[in-house]
């Protein structure tokens, strides 16, 4: 069948992906959404709508749409019509989801990594770096 410590290694990745994200259920934050507020937080005042969110999520401007939409109904943003094109629309955090981002479950992994020694960090981060160069060909 292969290479089985390259397939356990594929399911313990992919699990830990999973277990990031500890809370689930339709009152809570998927992980989409969780990106796309921490897109929000860091992305120039240009690249913060649709388009923006889309190219981030590597997805349509349905998808993003949609999740740029229940973040508003959350109160976790706002968008914000631009007075030299009413089209288009500027998305912008809220305190709420400011505030929100300190509890982004992304940290929990953040300070597992940081938990390794440094040798261990640079060859999780060399063999992370391929592996997502190798899924993204």
């Amino acid at each position: 069948m292969g290479n089985t410590k390259a397939l356990d290694l594929a399911k313990l990745l992919e699990a830990t992906a999973r277990a990031v994200y500890d809370v689930r259920g339709p009152q809570h934050m998927h992980p989409g959404q969780w990106s796309v507020l921490r897109f929000l937080a860091g992305a120039t005042e240009n690249l913060r709508d649709v388009n923006g969110v889309a190219a981030h999520l590597g997805v349509t401007q349905g998808p993003a749409s949609r999740a740029i939409a229940t973040l508003e109904m959350k109160g976790f943003a706002v968008g914000v019509v631009q007075e030299n094109d009413r089209r288009k629309r500027r998305i912008h955090l809220t305190q709420a989801g400011q505030d929100l981002l300190k509890e982004d479950p992304i940290l929990r992994l953040k300070n597992a990594i940081e938990g390794l020694d440094s040798e261990a960090q640079n060859t999780l981060a060399a063999a992370m770096a391929e592996i997502y160069k190798d899924l993204n060909k």
